[in-house]
């Protein structure tokens, strides 16, 4: 009897210490993704001037907004259900389930480049942390894009933080992003231009090549699942051997010079719509980085 009363205190045990964690974690999940105070008053950004065209060729290439919201703008289901919960890119255009009627243009600038909605609640999927560093000129000119698209009647679902996306907010190992973007940060008035260091420096940084491949772009596995394999080191300690001529065809045809494809992760359809000045600006980049070992 001494005995059974023993293993029946420590199964009690276990379960109260099973309750709090759970407890412990949903309450630290639900701080993370509670409102936070807005960074700029209502009227701060205006996208007046912004150039459709241009916003096209962004929000196609290393913006990214195609890969996420669909060819439409009109959304698309990112995360589909199961532990990690629904998370969808939202309707970005003005038809019946869509925001782009309701948002303001510093709505959006806030959305891209601090990953806030205009209810002050943070984004899960939107790079805020990469696009935090566009130029007023190339934000403008997206959001004109945006605008100009024509209406999608779609509703995407209802983001549901799962009970694994929470266990990783509240562990640290899942970032709302407006926690990884400096609030304070200055903006460039326009973006660099030119095969040049600092063009491709820009790209690179607002494309999120370092959210994925590390800060020093050395590889590793930085985003998405457990399932997904690391990212590639991107520096002459991997692909010294490389010409520009392989990097270019890298990106525009998905297959790497020993031919391996590259994982569906990586989203080099998008990055392989950037224009011939933009690539070789960013493999001059990539040439100036100090080598990693892999």
């Amino acid at each position: 009897m001494r005995m059974l009363r023993i293993v029946g205190l420590f199964v009690v045990a276990l379960v109260f210490l099973a309750l709090a964690a759970v407890v412990g974690i949903f309450l630290g999940s639900e701080r993370m993704l509670a409102p936070r105070a807005l960074p700029s008053p209502a009227s701060a950004f205006s996208a007046a001037g912004g150039s459709v065209a241009r916003g096209e060729h962004i929000a196609s290439s290393y913006g990214g907004c195609r890969e996420c919201h669909g060819p439409s703008l009109g959304g698309r289901t990112m995360i589909p259900g199961g532990p990690m919960g629904t998370v969808a890119a939202p309707n970005l255009t003005r038809g019946t389930g869509g925001v782009g009627g309701a948002l303001s243009d510093a709505d959006f600038e806030r959305a891209i480049r601090s990953g806030l909605r205009p209810d002050g609640t943070g984004l899960l999927i939107m790079p805020a942390s990469a696009f935090s560093h566009l130029s007023d000129g190339d934000v403008r000119d997206v959001i004109a894009y945006v605008r100009s698209v024509p209406p999608v009647d779609a509703a995407p679902p209802a983001r549901v933080v799962g009970p694994l996306a929470r266990f990783l907010i509240a562990t640290g190992k899942m970032h709302v992003q407006p926690d990884l973007v400096d609030a304070g940060a200055t903006h460039l008035a326009v973006s660099p231009a030119g095969v040049t260091l600092e063009h491709g420096a820009y790209l690179a940084r607002v494309g999120g090549c370092m959210e994925c491949h590390g800060a020093n772009l050395g590889g590793g596995h930085f985003q998405g699942s457990p399932k997904d394999p690391p990212a590639t080191n991107l520096t002459r300690g991997a692909i010294g051997s490389w010409t520009q001529a392989d990097f270019v065809r890298t990106l525009r045809t998905g297959r790497d010079p020993l031919g391996h494809m590259l994982d569906p992760f990586m989203p080099w359809r998008a990055f392989g719509q950037m224009n011939d000045d933009e690539l070789a600006a960013i493999w001059l980049y990539l040439r100036s980085v100090p080598p990693i070992k892999s």
